[in-house]
């Protein structure tokens, strides 16, 4: 019974760190960003992102921090980071009613967007000798979506690979080959996309 109780008490503590860990996915109130305005505007400061769809930006540190939406702005650039990350206001094919805030990935004629999410959790392993310790896991999940300037919505990529490819870009003979070769795959999504507004656009 003592056992149980401090395995539990573990178990507890190991879902409480990946619950801390996640919520690390939304960036500081201290990264410098700049905040987009539908209007082309920007101004720069310091923002985050609250509850995966809501900017928190203030001017300076000192500052209070104002709450955006889709509604005004269409998006913010965090910097200090290896790269500037971009995030954009887009209405998704699944979710039509209000904007969702995604993370823009590729530019170009088609754009590409993700989600990206940490899933976790915790269970009893056996030890081998009659007990059992605690153990965690988790991984990461990519939700993938692309959209043209003409496009009004923005579209989920999901299921069989290759026929989604096909579906969305229609043939391209350099993207086909690499999917053949297995260059290209969910895992670099990226570069295909890359790939077809660098090649592929003037086959359309």
């Amino acid at each position: 019974m003592k056992r149980l109780l401090i395995n539990t008490m573990i178990l507890k503590k190991l879902i409480l760190i990946l619950v801390v860990f996640s919520t690390m996915l939304n960036y500081a109130q201290n990264q410098e960003a700049t905040l987009h305005f539908k209007e082309g505007e920007s101004i720069k400061g310091y923002a985050s992102i609250l509850g995966g769809n809501r900017i928190e930006f203030r001017l300076s540190l000192e500052d209070e921090p104002d709450i955006w939406t889709g509604d005004i702005v269409t998006g913010v650039t965090f910097h200090g980071f290896e790269f500037e990350r971009n995030f954009e206001y887009v209405f998704t094919k699944n979710f039509r009613r209000y904007p969702s805030l995604l993370e823009v990935l590729e530019f170009g004629e088609v754009k590409l967007f993700v989600v990206r999410s940490v899933i976790g959790g915790s269970n009893f392993v056996d030890n081998g000798i009659g007990g059992k310790f605690p153990s965690n896991y988790q991984y990461s999940k990519n939700k993938y979506y692309v959209k043209r300037d003409s496009e009004d919505y923005a579209i989920r990529l999901k299921g069989n690979f290759k026929k989604t490819i096909r579906t969305y870009f229609g043939e391209c003979p350099g993207i086909n080959k690499r999917i053949k070769s297995h260059e290209f795959r969910w895992a670099t999504l990226p570069d295909l996309v890359r790939y077809y507004n660098d090649y592929c656009t003037d086959l359309d």
